[in-house]
């Protein structure tokens, strides 16, 4: 079948790319927007392969097997498979296993032509020839370091048909340093701020996957959201402030306001100028 797969390890995705956003690994530091991180995942690879999607794997951990609210948000896109092992995941712990397991079985089953690896373990090699004997072709994506090198993984990077290095531009769309609660009580932080921000990248992502009649349906029900859209839009901005939104009226007026703020730039620049 021609499409094709993305495999993300989490664990690798929040250690690197902590160091390079926010210059620590800790996942208490840091706030990965999931809906950002897959829609531009998705975008990388369809770009690359000219392919459609099958699904994102998404492998990560949790200490006691159930996933906190951002695995919750990650497992509700659309096209996604979280795969949650029970570990902690404030410790590297190898999600290999799992990730060899559906390499393998999608090769086998001839479901994908294209695999996309965001990941780092050497002990993946084998099986990354084991798929690429059967056809299949494998592109590593690895997260650049901090001096810009980025060879975390020369041995699966030697294996791996192509490969994607994501810069500190890349994975700041997603990835940003939580607010520390000092921040969040001082003269200078605003909450408004925070869910606007929030709000208006949940509105990217939004933009970058809508049709064009669901852009159109969207501008006929103005100024009301649908209610599925909005409770998504609260939703990933709850997730990126790490807080509720409930009961704080004037943050979700900010909110709704944000994202018609972007919709509104998005009809303004539309359609685009002609080349002369």
């Amino acid at each position: 079948m021609d499409r094709y797969a993305i495999f993300v390890d989490a664990e690798y995705l929040y250690a690197e790319g902590g160091m390079l956003c926010c210059n620590s690994p800790e996942r208490q530091e840091i706030l990965l927007y999931g809906l950002g991180a897959n829609d531009f995942l998705v975008g990388l690879a369809t770009d690359a392969c000219d392919l459609q999607p099958l699904r994102t794997y998404w492998y990560d951990t949790s200490k006691d097997g159930v996933p906190t609210s951002a695995q919750q948000l990650i497992a509700t896109l659309p096209n996604m498979k979280l795969r949650l092992q029970r570990g902690d995941p404030a410790q590297q712990t190898p999600l290999n296993e799992a990730i060899k397991r559906d390499l393998a079985t999608l090769a086998r089953e001839r479901a994908i032509c294209d695999a996309f690896l965001l990941a780092a373990d050497e002990d993946l090699i084998d099986t990354v020839r084991e798929v690429q004997d059967q056809g299949l072709r494998v592109t590593l994506i690895n997260i650049a370091s901090r001096d810009g090198r980025g060879d975390p993984t020369a041995s699966l990077a030697s294996e791996a048909d192509e490969v994607i290095q994501l810069t500190k531009d890349d994975l700041s769309r997603f990835i940003r340093r939580r607010r520390a609660p000092d921040d969040a009580a001082s003269d200078t932080y605003d909450p408004v701020d925070s869910v606007a921000a929030a709000a208006a990248e949940f509105a990217e992502s939004w933009l970058y996957r809508a049709s064009d009649d669901e852009f159109d349906a969207l501008l006929d029900q103005r100024p009301r959201i649908p209610e599925s859209l909005d409770g998504d839009l609260l939703y990933a901005v709850e997730n990126v402030i790490g807080g509720s939104l409930r009961g704080q009226d004037r943050l979700r007026r900010a909110v709704r306001q944000a994202f018609w703020n972007r919709i509104d730039q998005e009809v303004q620049d539309w359609p685009p100028e002609p080349e002369r």
